[in-house]
């Protein structure tokens, strides 16, 4: 069997992929654990087609890693969320990695400095395995 340069492109490219939406399915079903947990409804559908990742009684939540720059999205997502769904904004950030703490204090700044009403949930999932 020979192997060229373009299958191994193709290889690589198709693997990579995988791990995205493998991140992303993984991202989903620990939105759905812990909005189960809130008693909440998963992928709540707005008007303008936005889902949030979960809606309860009292808040919109927006779940999402505490790495890079997905933190400062989610920022704005549940205030989003919150506006259109007439409930208080919240956060659930999930922490796959170690070097999570900087992301980490720095949404709890913008949220303690602009005095804004998210309620902030941390899942250590490191620490759950």
């Amino acid at each position: 069997m020979k192997i060229n340069r373009k299958s191994i492109s193709s290889f690589v490219l198709i693997f990579f992929l995988s791990l995205s939406s493998k991140a992303l399915e993984d991202e989903k079903y620990y939105s759905e654990m812990y909005c189960e947990e809130l008693s909440g409804k998963v992928n709540y559908s707005l008007e303008d087609k936005s889902k949030v990742d979960c809606l309860t009684d009292t808040h919109a939540y927006e779940v999402d890693w505490a790495d890079g720059m997905k933190v400062y999205e989610a920022i704005g997502q549940s205030l989003y969320y919150a506006s259109q769904t007439n409930k208080k904004p919240g956060i659930i950030l999930l922490i796959r990695k170690n070097k999570s703490e900087k992301h980490i204090r720095k949404v709890k700044e913008v949220i303690d400095f602009f005095e804004l009403d998210i309620n902030l949930i941390i899942k250590d999932l490191t620490k759950e395995n």
